[in-house]
C-alpha cells in the first residue's frame, strides 16, 4: 500500500510539473500595440453607436465626466486604461495610441497617446498615477 501511495504522489508531482512548465511557455495575451483610429467614449458608443463629428460634444462632456474613452478601429473599439479627462478635446478626432494591449479584454493600457494634427502627430499628456498625475493638456511637438 505505501508504494502505491508513494508512486501515486511521485506521479502527482510529475503532472504538477508538467503542468506548470506548458502554463509558463503559453505566449502572454498582452504585447505593445499601436492602435489608430477615432478617439470615442465608450458609453455612448456601446449604448448606441454614438461617434463622429455629430457626437463630438456629448462625447466630450462624458470624458470629461470620468466615462472612459476608447479608439475606434478597424471596426473593433478599444478601450484605454488611462483618466479619460486630458483626452476630452480631442473627442471624434483620429488618435494613436502605443502601450500594453490585452487583445481578450479589449483594453489598452497606453505609454503614449497622440492626436492627428493636420499632416503631424502631437503628443498628448496623460495624466494618472502612471504619467506624473498633471491635470495639463499640452501639446508637444513629435517630429
Amino acid at each position: 500500500m505505501r508504494r502505491f501511495f508513494t508512486a501515486l504522489c511521485a506521479a502527482a508531482l510529475v503532472g504538477g510539473g508538467v503542468s506548470l512548465v506548458v502554463a509558463a511557455d503559453k505566449p502572454s495575451d498582452k504585447a505593445k500595440q499601436q492602435v489608430q483610429g477615432e478617439l470615442i467614449d465608450t458609453y455612448c458608443y456601446t449604448a448606441g453607436g454614438a461617434m463622429g463629428e455629430g457626437h463630438k460634444d456629448c462625447g466630450e462632456k462624458c470624458a470629461k465626466s470620468g466615462i472612459p474613452v476608447g479608439v475606434l478601429a478597424d471596426g473593433k473599439a478599444w478601450t484605454l486604461a488611462t483618466n479619460p479627462k486630458p483626452l476630452a478635446q480631442y473627442m471624434a478626432q483620429t488618435i494613436r495610441v502605443t502601450g500594453e494591449a490585452n487583445k481578450d479584454t479589449g483594453v489598452i493600457v497606453p505609454d503614449e497617446v497622440e492626436v492627428k494634427d493636420g499632416d503631424q502627430w502631437k503628443n498628448v499628456s496623460l495624466s494618472d498615477a502612471h504619467h506624473g498625475g498633471s491635470e495639463q493638456n499640452e501639446f508637444k511637438d513629435n517630429k
